[in-house]
């Protein structure tokens, strides 16, 4: 047999409907002077747990929130957010592609996520724009030859045209080593299979 002694059960106090109105509107009165805070304010006068007075609020019908207020401005969205949906013309991909390629030729790189900066989109856009654009001709190409020229020594103007098409390249060969890649993982993986 236990020697401790067991807890006592208590049982709640029970409160009168003018009690619990009388709780309800001192929150619904002090949100409205104070805008919010009454159900902590109430808890700690009647000594009362917030959970009860909650209760008894929704059970009342009233929300007892303070009156509405002008909303604040929304905070702007970020650029992934911000673009949801909305549908880009080829001119408009362009004028991205072109500022890439011109910002790349004149700093080397980081002109993806200066473009997602100032035309406000995200990388991922960027750079699936600079892909499409690679695919269609290396009209991008020819375009930051001539944003160069103006700015660069003939020289530099021709090496940095190379430096593209060397790019173009890499990212086409690249893109075929992924695909036999793939190819040879799924050959060997088959071989296993039969072993």
């Amino acid at each position: 047999m236990s020697t401790k002694n067991k807890k006592a059960v208590t049982t709640g106090i029970r409160y009168s409907d003018a009690q619990k109105k009388e709780i309800v509107d001192y929150v619904i009165q002090y949100n409205s002077s104070k805008g919010r805070g009454g159900q902590s304010a109430a808890s700690k006068k009647f000594k009362v747990t917030p959970l009860t007075i909650s209760a008894w609020i929704k059970s009342s019908g009233n929300k007892a929130k303070a009156a509405p207020k002008a909303k604040p401005a929304k905070a702007p969205k970020s650029a992934s957010q911000s673009k949801k949906g909305v549908r880009y013309t080829p001119e408009q991909k362009q004028e991205v592609v072109d500022f890439v390629t011109a910002y790349n030729a004149s700093n080397g790189r980081g002109g993806q996520s200066q473009a997602a900066k100032k035309f406000n989109l995200s990388v991922l856009t960027v750079s699936s724009w600079l892909k499409g654009a690679g695919k269609k001709g290396g009209k991008a190409v020819v375009k930051a030859v001539k944003a160069v020229k103006s700015a660069s020594p003939s020289g530099l103007t021709s090496k940095i045209a190379s430096l593209i098409e060397v790019g173009d390249q890499l990212r086409k060969a690249e893109s075929e080593t992924e695909k036999l890649r793939a190819k040879y993982d799924a050959l060997r993986a088959s071989i296993q299979a039969l072993i």
